[in-house]
């Protein structure tokens, strides 16, 4: 289940190829490979679930789907989609979205929708939440990653149970106090994610992603469906706004 933490994390775990040349490249998607032989990665970066790979003047970008995966220095007996050597070693990536951008990341993506960077404007997405998304609810706001970036099954779930807002609450119909709270849980949470991936017990620590009775009152957690995913809600805790 890939979020945004999961990206960060992988990223500062690649950081040693930072600098280095890519010796050969391979693969299954349909890039022009010359252009990535013998270069310079000058930067690995994240966007939200996405991960880039900054050369002198353009830079790939790398979606990794729900059953995708990035493995390093191994390999699956299936052809990788993208396959960077280095001399150092070898980064390849299985079942993933591959393009390649003109530019900086920074000239196509909007850092401030980034939930895990500096940039990260909460003022900025709750302005778009009620000038663009007011009729609609906020689980399926959360989920997409126009509006606000990184978010994924369990921060979604985590952070509205946190907040005691039912995920088919109408964004207007939420008190402005309830949504400045929330946006503050999600980087709170998010940070809080990325923390656990060092020891592997987000779901463990998770209040009720994928339990079964809410922690504070005990009774049954519901598993709904809100938008393209499922979520699970406390009905009692978790007020509906509508």
């Amino acid at each position: 289940m890939i979020e945004g933490p999961n990206l960060v994390f992988l990223k500062n775990k690649l950081q040693r190829y930072k600098g280095k040349i890519v010796s050969e490249v391979s693969g299954e998607a349909e890039l022009d490979y010359e252009l990535l032989k013998n270069i310079q990665l000058f930067d690995i970066q994240s966007f939200g679930k996405n991960l880039l790979f900054v050369f002198s003047n353009f830079f790939l970008n790398i979606k990794v789907v729900s059953m995708g995966d990035i493995l390093v220095n191994k390999r699956k007996k299936l052809n990788a989609d993208l396959s960077l050597q280095f001399k150092e070693g070898e980064i390849n990536f299985y079942q993933s979205e591959i393009k390649i951008y003109q530019g900086k990341p920074s000239d196509h993506f909007n850092f401030k929708k980034d939930i895990l960077k500096p940039e990260f404007d909460a003022d900025f997405i709750l302005n778009e939440w009620q000038r663009n998304h007011s009729e609609r609810v906020i689980g399926d706001v959360l989920f997409e990653q126009n509006s606000v970036v990184g978010i994924g099954a369990i921060i979604r779930t985590e952070t509205l149970y946190h907040a005691k807002i039912n995920p088919q609450s109408i964004i207007k119909a939420i008190p402005e106090k309830k949504l400045i709270f929330l946006l503050k849980m999600v980087v709170d949470y998010a940070e809080e994610f990325l923390s656990l991936l060092k020891t592997d017990e987000v779901e463990k620590n998770a209040l009720i992603f994928a339990k079964k009775t809410c922690p504070k009152d005990r009774t049954p957690i519901l598993n709904k469906e809100i938008g393209s995913a499922k979520i699970y809600v406390c009905a009692k805790c978790q007020k509906l706004f509508n």
